[in-house]
């Protein structure tokens, strides 16, 4: 049997520190075959000579040359419409650190198949030397009325099927988007089904440049998020903005009910009294009811 082809896509940004130990990690993976990927957005460092340095292994490095800053959803979607041919797509941080079964465990769970389906796993903390600080608290609830409020899917462990690349592809996100793996979760739960495996299977690296980060315990995530929220609270949680974007791509494709939660969500924002009745009697799914609470409050102040 020939192992699955799967494209790794990796977009860089001034990451040269830690470019090296995740390619390598990428070179170490058992039992499928790579096909790396890589889009540079607009670096100011080493980052591309890194990347052509592996051209030995991955040809298609041997000619990147940084490109203009587009951000890392566009960024990312840039690399799943223009990735090669492959059986699984696999999006790429960075600055982490996979573990050797990492793409062979999602291939294997995805099986390939003609429906849209999507696999993420929990990934275990690091420090910005990989020593491990403990894994991430994610509540793997994959349904759409979950991650209507509330992403689970880290982008560094999303490995897409075909069927699911074609589908996100088909209907790009505008800027409501918040994130391009909370996107692709919404997509393809929407109309085809997301994996959720709760073992770690990379070294999450916690750095001062991380565009998302954790914390390892719960103490400590109130305290980084409630430092998110201070420094700009109208950023801070945007759901609403995603599920207008999402009503616009995909609304008329959606099952009924799944339609109905979805235009409710969105009418509440119409005034301050719809805000009111939906923070009081809405559906707001989140892995802890202190963050639906959280959520609650900011819908009412229409932070959201």
């Amino acid at each position: 049997m020939t192992a699955p082809v799967v494209a790794v896509l990796l977009s860089t940004y001034n990451g040269v520190a830690y470019l090296p130990e995740q390619l390598d990690s990428i070179a170490q993976q058992q039992g499928v075959s790579v096909l790396l990927h890589a889009r540079d957005d607009g670096s100011r460092d080493d980052s591309c000579a890194k990347l052509r340095a592996r051209s030995d292994r991955w040809p298609s490095l041997a000619s990147i040359a940084p490109s203009p800053n587009i951000g890392v959803t566009r960024s990312f979607m840039e690399l799943l419409r223009t990735a090669p041919e492959a059986d699984f797509y696999a999006f790429c941080d960075q600055d982490d650190c996979w573990f050797q079964d990492k793409l062979a465990v999602a291939a294997g769970t995805l099986n390939g198949g003609k429906d849209p389906a999507m696999y993420c796993s929990n990934v275990m903390l690091a420090d910005a030397a990989l020593r491990p600080l403990g894994a991430a608290p994610v509540n793997g609830d994959t349904r759409f009325e979950h991650l209507l409020f509330e992403n689970i899917a880290f982008g560094c462990t999303v490995v897409l099927n075909r069927a699911a690349r074609d589908l996100v592809l088909q209907r790009e996100p505008g800027q409501g988007a918040v994130m391009h793996d909370w996107w692709c979760a919404l997509v393809v739960s929407a109309f085809g089904r997301v994996h959720y495996d709760p073992v770690p299977r990379l070294l999450y690296r916690q750095h001062g440049g991380n565009a998302v980060g954790q914390t390892p315990g719960r103490a400590a995530q109130v305290v980084s998020e409630a430092g998110r929220f201070l420094r700009n609270a109208r950023r801070f949680y945007r759901p609403h903005a995603q599920a207008a974007e999402f009503e616009a791509r995909w609304g008329e494709r959606l099952a009924h009910d799944r339609r109905r939660v979805l235009r409710r969500f969105i009418a509440s924002k119409e005034s301050l009294a719809a805000r009111a009745g939906y923070a009081m009697s809405g559906p707001v799914i989140r892995k802890r009811p202190l963050d639906a609470l959280v959520a609650r409050a900011l819908i009412l102040a229409g932070w959201y």
